[in-house]
């Protein structure tokens, strides 16, 4: 035998001739390792240095990008502080106190100096005012005279300019290291639209920006150009108009790229990360290769016990299909020669065996099919009761935000009807009378908005009632054709109606505000081609359809569009397109009339709502020709009116309004007030106003039985009372309408007030015979 050739030596090149020995000799799971391990070094270290470089670029745009969301966020706090500082200094430039101080001289130190002097500060920044008449001589001042925020003689010399021109102004001044924002307010007379006086007020520009490393620019003045590794974001501010002429910017200067902590702690993290991995490569290498060679170990015991022992049936195992399975079936295959009959007879009793624990295994899965089918019955039915708790409890939320935002805006919008009514009438034919119309036809927009949720919260209630009888179908038909036909052609839309002479049992005024919702909807998606309203028989119902050619509706959005606030073709909320609640109500109208409504749409092409009604239609009627009396104006006549509203503004609004009809008004915030101030006169009120909901968890239904109470015991007959309310929750809707007393819903407008007032002078002259005190309501749902 001779020699194996020896390797040339530049097969190995200049590899060390231990790590050859390590890589050719030993134990096969070791060198399996130690190759797994090399090549893992090698992975780790081009894994790793790609992610340093992937990091490293994505945290300096991180970085970046923070900075700027710094900078927007400075921008936006400085912003509320400006807005917050004009709009307080252009409220208080409007304050009676001011405007007093102009004609009355007298004793103005005594309650000027005080009252200004209460404006130190303003949302936390120091502020420096002064007072000054129609020349520019100071009056009054909040007492800021020392420096930095002391007025110099050039300010006053700028405010004197600045009444000259007759407008607010602003500028920023320096004085020394500090600049300071100088504003102005006129006080303007409403005779005479000049200026009477002005508002002087000075802010140090630092106090504006709440970031340490930010500050304000104005126009004119040259950035700083940034230090070297910085950088500097400049954000313009949205300013008030009265200081867009300084054009505001803030500037935030930062690092450049992120500070040497924040990169410090890759180094180390890719490191541990990499150790960890070559230690798992190591461990499971050696595993792997524990786990190849363990046929091989096993087939060598095995050779030694038949060597030692002699053949007992035992078997070579073999696992995959490598050369090391190849070996083992081969083993196995020499040793089937000699346990032929043992190896049948051990076959035939594996066969019996794998047969029963297939059927035991059967059996227990069936068992277990059994068991998992009766847990998914049971995990189904309590899937379903808590999905029906959660949508419950949804609804329930649902109902008292609604209940809850709609108070809470029925009050401040109450105020503003009832002083821009009183405004209107104190006006009269004055130029500003024009822009109260143009507030008014803004609160009627909003007023429409908290009257649809009313409407929809009275339908929830269960306060509204039908009142069933003999309806003409064609004179409602008629009637919503001559109301809308003249809108639908100035759109370029053609309405028109089919007569018909169908009677059917119904509320009127329910059935007319469903199609009336229906044609308004079609209208609303309308923009070219017809609108048609009409009906038809079909097996004892009676279907109202109204058909038309607008834009249609996706089929995955035909289940939506009855909830309250879903429009499909509204996203920005364009108010000229509804509100979301116009075909709720219908759901809700027609669901309380054990009616259907049902949509058939087509996108581009048109809809078609139908309204399915299972009524015997009755004979043709004949509808009335005579024409329905013109509304009158109410005449409110003379009286006197207790007004209880725990809300000052509501209270005062009231208070104005029925003064402007002539009328005198006491007005209390509670129901303890109201009996003090009744008892010191001699005439009782002929009309109590009170709020439903008044301080303390009192109740305006408790109030009104307590003056009722009082007037009984003086022998004064029960006046005209009248329940405002702002609550929309239905629970609330349902007492209110159980007292028996008159509801009316905020927010009530000026004619409602003047009905209220005439009613009560009919009640107390007796004109309106047989009518009681406190038996009147509102009606729950108006017709249209």
């Amino acid at each position: 035998m001779t020699d194996p050739t020896p390797l040339d030596p530049p097969a190995y090149g200049s590899v060390p001739r231990t790590a050859q020995r390590m890589l050719t000799s030993g134990r096969l799971a070791r060198r399996f390792a130690l190759v797994s391990l090399m090549l893992g070094v090698l992975i780790a270290i081009l894994i790793g240095a790609s992610l340093y470089v992937v990091s490293s670029r994505h945290l300096a745009r991180q970085h970046h990008a923070n900075v700027e969301a710094n900078a927007s966020l400075a921008a936006r706090q400085t912003e509320g502080l400006l807005n917050t500082l004009v709009t307080t200094v252009r409220e208080l430039a409007d304050n009676s106190m001011l405007a007093t101080a102009l004609v009355d001289s007298a004793g103005k130190e005594t309650y000027l100096i005080p009252f200004l002097g209460s404006f130190n500060h303003i949302a936390s920044v120091p502020v420096a005012l002064v007072f000054t008449d129609f020349e520019g001589e100071p009056i009054a001042d909040n007492g800021r005279h020392a420096d930095p925020l002391a007025i110099a003689p050039a300010d006053m010399a700028w405010l004197r300019a600045a009444i000259a021109a007759g407008k607010p102004a602003a500028r920023v001044v320096q004085q020394g290291d500090t600049q300071f924002l100088l504003a102005a307010e006129m006080l303007i007379y409403s005779r005479t639209m000049s200026p009477e006086g002005a508002l002087l007020y000075k802010v140090p520009l630092d106090f504006l920006v709440l970031h340490p490393e930010a500050e304000l620019l104005y126009a004119g003045q040259a950035p700083k150009p940034p230090p070297p590794d910085m950088m500097a974001v400049t954000v313009p501010l949205t300013v008030p108009e009265r200081l867009a002429t300084l054009g505001l910017t803030l500037r935030l200067e930062a690092p450049e790229t992120p500070t040497l902590a924040l990169l410090s702690w890759m180094l180390p993290a890719y490191g541990m990360v990499g150790l960890a991995a070559l230690l798992a490569i190591y461990i499971g290498s050696r595993a792997v290769g524990n786990h190849m060679t363990r046929s091989l170990r096993e087939l060598e015991r095995l050779a030694g016990a038949i060597a030692s022992d002699g053949f007992t049936g035992q078997r070579a195992e073999v696992r995959g299909n490598d050369e090391v399975s190849a070996l083992a079936r081969g083993f196995n295959a020499m040793l089937d020669h000699i346990a032929g009959i043992q190896r049948d007879r051990e076959m035939r009793a594996a066969e019996e065996i794998t047969i029963q624990r297939t059927l035991a295994e059967r059996a227990e899965q069936a068992r277990a099919e059994a068991e998992s089918a009766r847990n998914e019955t049971e995990r189904s039915r309590q899937e379903a009761v808590m999905a029906l708790m959660v949508a419950e409890r949804a609804n329930a939320a649902k109902t008292h935000f609604l209940a809850a935002a709609s108070h809470d805006l029925r009050q401040p919008v109450q105020s503003l009807v009832l002083l821009t009514s009183a405004l209107a009438i104190r006006l009269g034919d004055h130029p500003a009378a024009s822009l109260v119309g143009s507030i008014e036809a803004s609160m009627d927009a909003l007023c429409r908005l908290l009257d649809a949720i009313l409407d929809i919260s009275k339908l929830d209630a269960g306060t509204v009632s039908p009142n069933v009888q003999a309806v003409s179908l064609g004179t409602i038909f008629a009637r919503l054709e001559d109301e809308y036909r003249l809108r639908a052609a100035e759109k370029g839309v053609a309405f028109r109606s089919v007569p018909t002479g169908v009677t059917l049992n119904a509320d009127a005024a329910l059935l007319e505000r469903i199609i009336r919702n229906l044609v308004e909807n079609a209208l609303r998606y309308t923009d070219h081609g017809r609108i048609l309203l009409g009906c038809r028989h079909a097996r004892g119902v009676l279907r109202i359809q109204v058909y038309d050619t607008g834009i249609g509706i996706p089929p995955e959005h035909l289940e939506r569009i009855f909830h309250e606030f879903y429009q499909v073709s509204n996203p920005t909320r364009d108010r000229g397109k509804g509100l979301g609640l116009g075909l709720a109500i219908v759901d809700r109208l027609a669901r309380l009339l054990g009616y259907r409504v049902h949509v058939a749409s087509r996108p581009n092409k048109g809809s078609c709502f139908t309204l399915e009604i299972p009524a015997p239609v009755l004979a043709a009627i004949e509808a009335p020709s005579t024409p329905a009396p013109a509304e009158q104006a109410p005449e409110p006549g003379r009286g006197t009116a207790l007004v209880i509203d725990d809300d000052p503004l509501v209270r005062e609004g009231l208070t104005l309004l029925i003064e402007d009809f002539g009328w005198r008004v006491t007005a209390a915030d509670s129901a303890g007030h109201a009996l003090r101030l009744l008892s010191g006169q001699d005439r009782p009120p002929d009309l109590v106003i009170a709020d439903y909901r008044l301080e303390a968890g009192a109740t305006g239904l408790q109030a009104i039985q307590a003056v009722e109470v009082a007037l009984r015991g003086r022998g004064f007959a029960v006046p005209t009372s009248v329940v405002l309310t702002g609550d929309t929750a239905p629970q609330r809707i349902a007492d209110a309408e159980a007292s028996g007393y008159r509801i009316l819903h905020k927010p009530i407008a000026a004619k409602e007030v003047a009905q209220l007032l005439s009613d009560a002078v009919l009640e107390r002259t007796g004109t309106e015979g047989g009518r009681k005190t406190g038996s009147r309501r509102n009606p729950v749902i108006l017709p249209g």
